[in-house]
Parts: structure tokens; C-alpha cells; sequence
């Protein structure tokens, strides 16, 4: 294995003076970000657990290359939620939760971990190529990333520098094949994705480690913002982005200048939405199907495909306990959330997840299936199908919805039309927001707690 300063991973030799992260108060180099990692991790502890907790790129990709240097375990939890975050500081060795800015923390924290405010400062004096340079444990177990919980408790999956990098590796080749020019082609990467999230860390910290592809600073989330950081640059961009944020830029009708790719994932795309996005972006989008055990597992055109087509050094099997998948860049085998269908080229498509399936009166339905269809009711904002778990056989789904209030009468309708009848909702919440997680997802503790709630005092429509 070559040392990280003679791969793109950290940008060596001419990358050292590429740029890193653009956007913001001033561009960062390479060489730049390397170094403030060298000074981060002069204050760091051997042996210490890191919580990387940081808010911009710069700030993460310091505190992310400072942990790995130090040879520090680092978490990346899938919120700053105060519930989850105390869950894992518990259970960490010697925690210390690293920000780039003290309105980031919260003051409980304190209670928990080690609180450390670092604010990366780009040095005057450029350092020698051989100071940057070291040799990492590749196969180390050095990073804890967590499951959404939007089927239940946040759960660690541990993984090792080289996993993360040959899983970009895969990323990287594919999207070859994909872009009109390959990866070269992407000079810029928007995200609106947060980089502890799997799909944000092999998108938006792994990929551009591996390529050298700038990261433009901060996370534009609204389809404004969105637009405003396409028209920042004269060079062809990358967009990370969940079908959230798809949705809300097909609603806004925003069109983006110089996007050469946007990349979906989180939460299932429909086909319709993907062409809408594919419009407004005058390029392809492509959906990543994955998981945080896996990274990403296969990838498809949504908006002109129904079969996924695993990325390379990936096989998905068919077995007695589910669907496998083996992987060059995950522990394998990996069982899959998901029943596929598998073809004889081993392309699949998706029949349901096993844990998603609800059964009412008799039928079983896709929970995600439902919401997926729910994404075109006519005036809804943001919502999601629930299903209390009180297992009673006469349980109902529940439509918990944010923005405008709906036309109930109307929404039923529409619904009628398009679903078996024992799937509507009996109830309708209308809340404010939904407690959506910063990659969309909706944790099903959270609606427990707000169904709860509701059921005891708030109205319903």
C-alpha cells in the first residue's frame, strides 16, 4: 500500500496545491487543510474517541484528517440530537467533541466529553511535502458511523480508512461511466448532504479525497441557496443532494447552470421527481442505493431505469436467510434491508424492505412504497404514512403532514385512486414540521413521540 501523500486520497505533490474547499471567506488548498490537521492533532489525546461535530467543510476535513493522523477513534453520529449524541458519548473511551465554532456547542455536552472549540487557520508558511506526509492503518476499525434510526436505535458500524477508500474507489468508476467526461469532468462538489452521514462522507469527503475535487464551503438547502451555489462558480459542478431536496427545486422550478451530476440517495426517488431534477439540472441524476454497513452498493439512472447495477466489486445473492451482498469495500457478506429480484447479469430491482412491510385487514403493503406515492399528492408540503405499533388488528395509518393544512376530502380522493383502501389514513396530523433528521430521514422514535403527544393533547384534522 503507497503512503496517503503519493495517492490522490490527500492530494500529493501538484494536488498539494490544488484547491480543497472553495467558497466562503478565502479557498483552502490541500496543503493548507493538511496542515491544520497536523495542528489539530497536536492537541488531541492518543487513545481518545473523537466526535466530529463540525459545521463546515473546512472545519470537518481538518478534524477528519487530524483523528486519522493521531490514530484516534472517531464517531460520526447521525445527529447533534442531545438523546443519541449522549447515548454514544457514553459508551466511548476518553470523548472528546471537536466544532469549528462555539455556538455549536451545546452545554451539556461538558457533562459527557471533552468540549474542544478548534477554528482552523490557514498557515503563511508552506510546509514541506515530507511533514505532510504519514502512513495510516488502512485496515484499523478507526470509524464508528451510525444507522439513522429511522427504524428504531442508532446503531455503530465500524469501518476501517480502507473501506472508505475503495467504496469512493468504486464511487469514482462508475460515475465514469456515468458523466459525459468521467469525475475529471466535475470540478466543483455542492453538497447538501452533512458529511457524517455515509452518503455524505463517501460524497462529499471520500470522493474529493480520492479525486481531488474541490468541495464548495457550506450547505445550501434551500432551492435558492441551491441555485445561488451553482451560479457562484465558472466550472461544472457536482450536486449531492437527497430527494427531499429534489422535490423542493422541482416545486420551485429553479434551473441550475453548470450541473454536470446530481446524486440522490437517503430515501427512495421517484421516476417522475428524477426527471423533473434531470430538467431543472440539464444533467443526469443518478441514485445511489447503499447503507451505512455497506456504503454504496449499486447505482441507477432513476428517471430511465428500473434495474440498480451494482458498482464494481460488488455481487448481490439470493439466499435462504435474505438477499447478500459481498463487497470489496464492506465487511461481507452484508445482509440487505431490502427483497430484490435479481437478473441473470445480477442487475435487480427492489420488491420491498422486510422491515417496512405493514399488514392491515389482511393485505401487506411497502411502507416506503406508500410514501413514495405520496410524494405527488396534490398541496402536500412534507408527509409520511404511520403506523402506531400497538398491534391491534383495527390499527389504521395515520398521515402526519407539515405546510398548508390539506383538503382532507380531497386528499382521500386522490388517494382512493392510486392505493388499496385498507391503507388510508383514518387520521390526519398537521404539525409545523416533521422531525426530519439533516439527511431527510424521519427517525420512528420521533414520530412515536409525536404521535404520543398528539394523542394526548394536540388537535388532529
Amino acid at each position: 500500500m503507497q503512503r496517503l501523500t503519493e495517492l490522490p486520497l490527500v492530494a500529493a505533490g501538484r494536488q498539494l496545491k490544488e484547491h480543497a474547499v472553495i467558497g466562503g471567506a478565502r479557498h483552502w488548498t490541500w496543503g493548507e487543510v493538511h496542515a491544520a490537521s497536523i495542528a489539530l492533532a497536536a492537541r488531541l489525546d492518543a487513545g481518545a474517541t473523537v466526535c466530529n461535530l463540525c459545521g463546515s467543510r473546512v472545519g470537518f476535513f481538518v478534524a477528519w484528517l487530524a483523528a486519522l493522523r493521531r490514530g484516534c477513534v472517531q464517531l460520526l453520529p447521525p445527529s447533534g440530537g442531545h438523546a443519541d449524541l449522549v447515548a454514544i458519548l457514553k459508551a466511548a473511551a476518553h470523548a472528546v467533541i471537536v466544532v469549528d465554532d462555539p455556538k455549536l456547542l451545546q452545554p451539556h455536552w461538558a457533562e459527557h466529553a471533552r468540549c474542544l472549540v478548534h477554528v482552523p487557520e490557514a498557515s503563511s508558511t508552506a510546509m514541506p511535502n515530507a511533514s505532510l506526509a504519514w502512513i495510516p492503518n488502512w485496515d484499523a476499525p478507526l470509524i464508528r458511523l451510525y444507522t439513522s434510526g429511522s427504524t428504531g436505535t442508532p446503531e455503530p458500524q465500524v469501518k476501517a480508512l480502507g473501506h472508505l477508500v475503495r467504496g469512493a474507489q468504486a464511487l469514482h468508476a462508475r460515475l465514469d461511466e456515468e458523466v459525459q467526461g468521467g469525475v475529471a469532468a466535475l470540478r466543483r462538489i455542492v453538497s447538501s448532504v452533512p458529511p457524517q452521514h455515509m452518503f455524505g462522507l463517501e460524497t462529499s469527503v471520500m470522493l474529493p479525497l480520492v479525486a481531488g475535487i474541490p468541495v464548495l464551503e457550506g450547505r445550501p438547502l434551500l432551492p435558492g441557496d441551491v441555485r445561488a451555489a451553482f451560479e457562484q462558480g465558472e466550472q461544472d459542478a457536482a450536486w449531492i443532494a437527497t430527494p427531499l431536496h429534489l422535490r423542493a427545486l422541482a416545486q420551485a422550478g429553479d434551473a441550475l447552470v453548470r450541473c454536470r451530476l446530481v446524486l440522490a440517495s437517503t430515501m427512495p426517488l421517484a421516476p417522475a421527481l428524477a426527471a423533473q431534477a434531470e430538467a431543472l439540472a440539464a444533467a443526469p441524476t443518478m441514485e445511489i442505493y447503499g447503507s451505512t454497513e455497506t456504503g454504496v452498493v449499486a447505482m441507477r439512472r432513476t428517471a430511465r431505469d428500473t434495474q440498480w447495477r451494482p458498482v464494481d466489486g460488488v455481487r448481490i445473492e439470493s439466499t435462504e436467510a435474505g438477499t447478500r451482498a459481498w463487497g470489496a469495500h464492506f465487511p461481507s457478506p452484508q445482509l440487505l434491508a431490502d427483497e430484490v429480484e435479481i437478473d441473470a447479469q445480477g442487475r435487480f430491482v427492489l420488491l420491498g424492505r422486510q422491515g417496512d412491510l405493514v399488514k392491515i385487514a389482511g393485505r401487506r403493503a411497502s411502507l416506503a412504497g406508500l410514501n413514495l406515492l405520496l410524494q405527488d399528492l396534490p398541496g402536500l408540503a412534507d408527509g409520511v404514512f404511520y403506523l402506531p405499533a400497538t398491534g391491534a388488528p383495527t390499527e389504521r395509518l395515520v398521515l402526519i403532514h407539515a405546510g398548508a393544512p390539506l383538503d382532507r376530502a380531497a386528499a382521500l380522493a386522490w388517494l382512493r385512486e392510486r392505493m388499496d383502501p385498507v391503507f388510508l389514513p383514518r387520521t390526519f396530523i398537521h404539525v409545523e414540521r416533521l422531525p426530519r433528521a439533516d439527511t431527510g430521514k424521519l427517525p420512528r422514535a420521533a414520530l412515536d413521540q409525536l404521535y404520543a403527544q398528539r394523542q394526548s393533547s394536540g388537535p388532529r384534522s
